[in-house]
């Protein structure tokens, strides 16, 4: 299914029908967006309907779950962004659900066109009943003809020609928005959905999921506490992923671990040693650790589906989010707000005291508190006010890591509600800690400092000879700029006129009263008129200025 012109257009005009429907008639009409429309689009049986009963945030809400999965996953995305929405909005985006209905796939067809197989010589059975269902996908159970049970992940029909109309209509939007209302413009919101629209593509493609799940399994390898299932690449194109099927029960299933036979506790402390490896040692972590994306099999192995959408870190990113981990462990505010800086995209904190205190007391509030004592929500809200209040703006990475990090919680507060958080994570900070210190680490550190020093040494001395040998041929020019030159000019130059028009004044007359003093020329009424002339030119200039003075106060 490819969308042409006239689809793209059948599409633009159901979102904003759905737009209309839910009252946001005004934001159609003050993009201009009602041009495309006939006038009796808009407004359509306005008086009649009771969706003005709904607040304002729930009436979004609502508008955004029937416009569809492109719209749903930005409206999830913006609830773990409460730098930029506001809380209680926040609060209503949380409860979107992406749950769809199913719809009809001819599995066989699609396996044969997408795979180029005989579908029996390579499937002993196939179950045309989807066992799970989402937006992008459907999942489907299958066995393989030597035995092995495999899942299926087929695209729907269609979905990415849709999500590419709908990720340029809300770009478009949002660039109309940023023009008319000044608090869209403020957000950022446009890098915000190009960052989103990079992410969603990544996701939309079962090729790039396929790689996430090889480098995935690398980053694990030799690891006995995580299993990674097994891709069939042979099977799998960016339509269809084919995947080994894992029997066990969701991170939140306490029956299920009964079942097993396993602890709870220390399959809670598991889950959370391995994301914390994930964020830590790979800087490749996942982006949505929900209780239905992580099973554990019978042999208490912690098993990660649905890598679509994963967080990534360079080096140097890790290292600071490292040191940032061990900051905290330590209660050290100073070094946690220096790494900070180091972090953020922009910052201009203005008082470091300040931020030191608000730094310490979520230390207390964390410390000094179980987890079920502990609203996250609300330390969240806390973090976020110092976030905006220093002008703070991070990474995407990092607003990922918290949505993570959330999720985490939520299955934690379901495991053990007496976890304490940073009891659980001291282990692995000691960990990173004695790596850092061991010879392996200092000897890579110091190679990194003796390459850095050697490139310093190498090109420092060059660009010094160049700059003296510029000096000695007199080829140096310097580049100044005064900020506002042209206005400074302006003001000077009026400042000359006025100058020069106060000495005229001055100079007209006393010159007049010597011309008086001496009586020369003809007098009028016993005045010189070259005087009179001098007092009037005098008068004229002073009273000009005075004008000008209190006109411009």
């Amino acid at each position: 299914m490819q969308f042409n012109g006239f689809q793209k257009i059948k599409r633009v005009g159901r979102i904003l029908k759905i737009l209309s429907k839910h009252g946001f008639d005004e934001i159609i009409s003050r993009s201009n967006l009602d041009r495309i429309l006939p006038d009796s689009f808009l407004f359509w049986n306005n008086h009649a309907r009771k969706i003005f009963e709904d607040d304002f945030n729930t009436r979004i809400r609502a508008a955004i779950e029937e416009l569809g999965p492109t719209f749903i996953k930005l409206g999830q995305l913006l609830s773990n962004r409460p730098d930029i929405i506001p809380q209680d909005l926040q609060e209503e985006l949380v409860k979107l659900q992406d749950d769809v209905m199913l719809s009809e796939i001819d599995l066989r067809a699609v396996l044969k066109e997408e795979l180029e197989i005989d579908v029996d010589s390579h499937f002993a059975e196939l179950d045309l009943v989807p066992i799970a269902s989402a937006s992008i996908a459907q999942v489907y159970k299958a066995r393989l003809t030597n035995g092995q049970e495999v899942v299926l992940k087929v695209k729907r029909a269609g979905i990415d020609e849709i999500i590419r109309a709908d990720l340029d209509f809300i770009k478009d939007l949002v660039q109309l928005l940023q023009r008319k209302y000044e608090v869209v413009y403020k957000m950022n919101l446009y890098q915000i959905v190009l960052s989103f629209e990079s992410s969603l593509l990544n996701e939309l493609s079962f090729t790039n999921e396929l790689n996430n799940i090889e480098r995935f399994r690398r980053n694990f390898a030799g690891n006995k506490d995580v299993y990674v299932p097994k891709v069939y690449r042979k099977y799998s194109t960016d339509r269809i992923l084919c995947l080994e099927f894992i029997d066990g029960v969701k991170v939140n299933d306490l029956e299920g671990f009964q079942s097993y036979g396993l602890y709870t506790k220390s399959v809670l402390q598991n889950v959370l040693d391995l994301y914390l490896e994930q964020v830590l040692m790979h800087g490749f972590f996942h982006a949505d650790p929900h209780p239905g994306n992580v099973l554990i099999n019978r042999r208490g192995q912690v098993v990660f589906l649905d890598f679509g959408a994963m967080g990534f870190m360079i080096p140097e990113d890790r290292n600071i989010i490292e040191a940032m981990v061990l900051d905290f462990l330590a209660n050290d505010a100073k070094s946690l707000i220096k790494n900070i800086k180091k972090l953020a995209v922009v910052h201009h904190i203005e008082n470091e005291r300040r931020l030191e205190r608000d730094a310490y007391e979520i230390f207390e509030m964390i410390k000094q508190n179980a987890l079920d004592d502990i609203d996250i929500s609300v330390m969240l809200q806390k973090l976020n006010i110092v976030l905006q209040s220093n002008h703070i703006l991070l990474p995407d990475f990092v607003y990922i890591l918290l949505r993570g990090v959330s999720i985490l919680e939520g299955t934690g507060r379901q495991l053990d509600a007496d976890l304490n958080v940073p009891e659980s994570i001291e282990p692995f900070a000691k960990k990173i800690a004695q790596e850092k210190l061991s010879a392996d680490y200092l000897i890579q550190q110091l190679k990194e400092k003796a390459k850095f020093a050697k490139d310093v040494l190498t090109e420092v001395p060059l660009d010094l000879l160049e700059l003296l040998e510029k000096v000695k041929n007199d080829k140096v020019t310097l580049n100044h700029k005064m900020q506002d030159f042209d206005n400074l000019q302006l003001i000077l130059h009026r400042m000359g006129n006025k100058f020069l028009l106060s000495i005229l004044a001055m100079t007209f007359g006393v010159g007049a009263s010597i011309l008086a003093h001496g009586r020369v020329g003809y007098l009028l009424w016993g005045i010189p008129v070259l005087s009179w002339i001098g007092f009037i030119a005098s008068f004229v200039i002073c009273f000009a200025l005075l004008n000008h003075l209190y006109k411009s106060k």
